[in-house]
C-alpha cells in the first residue's frame, strides 16, 4: 500500500448536497439603486422595489428555500461585476460547528491558538496559554471601560473586558 491514510469516503464530509448546477441569481443594480433579481433567468422581484438593503434578506430567503447553495452575480451599473456563493441557513452552521470539535479545553472560554476578535475593533489576535487582556493597553481600558469586547471565532466565547 502506498497510502497508509484512511481511503477516501464521501459520508465524511457532512450532509451539505450541492447540486450539480448551481441555481444562478443575478442582480443587476439599476441607475436609480433599485434591484433587478433574477433566479434562473426568470424574474423573482416582480415589483422591482428591492434596493441594496433587501439584498442579504432575499438571497438567504431563496437559499433556504431551495435547500441547496446559489451563486449569486452582482451586475454593478459601472461596469463591475461580484460573486459570491450563499448557503442555507442552517447547513453551513451545522457542518462548521461539525468540524470545530475542541480537541484541548478551553482558556477563559477561549480555544487553544482560537482567532479572537477584539471589539472596539482593534485587531485579530492568536489565543494563547497567556491572557489577552494582560496585553491591551490600559489606556484604551481605562477609556473604553466595558466597551472592549473579546470574540472567540470558533468557540463563540463573548468577553466583556475592563468591567
Amino acid at each position: 500500500m502506498l497510502n497508509n491514510t484512511a481511503p477516501y469516503r464521501r459520508d465524511d464530509h457532512g450532509t451539505l448536497k450541492v447540486p450539480v448546477l448551481m441555481p444562478l441569481v443575478e442582480v443587476v443594480v439599476t441607475d436609480d439603486g433599485y434591484l433587478d433579481i433574477r433566479l434562473d433567468r426568470e424574474p423573482y422581484t416582480p415589483d422591482g422595489a428591492a434596493t441594496r438593503r433587501d439584498l442579504a434578506a432575499i438571497v438567504k430567503s431563496i437559499a433556504d428555500d431551495l435547500g441547496a447553495p446559489v451563486r449569486v452575480e452582482v451586475h454593478e451599473g459601472d461596469g463591475n461585476t461580484y460573486t459570491d456563493i450563499v448557503t442555507p441557513r442552517g447547513q453551513a452552521n451545522e457542518q462548521r460547528a461539525a468540524d470545530q470539535v475542541p480537541s484541548a479545553t478551553a482558556t477563559n472560554g477561549f480555544l487553544p491558538d482560537e482567532e479572537v476578535s477584539v471589539a472596539v475593533i482593534l485587531g485579530q489576535h492568536r489565543h494563547g496559554a497567556d491572557s489577552l487582556e494582560n496585553r491591551l493597553p490600559p489606556a484604551l481600558l481605562a477609556t473604553h471601560r466595558g466597551n472592549v469586547v473579546l470574540l472567540g471565532r470558533t468557540s463563540g466565547t463573548v468577553r466583556v473586558v475592563g468591567e
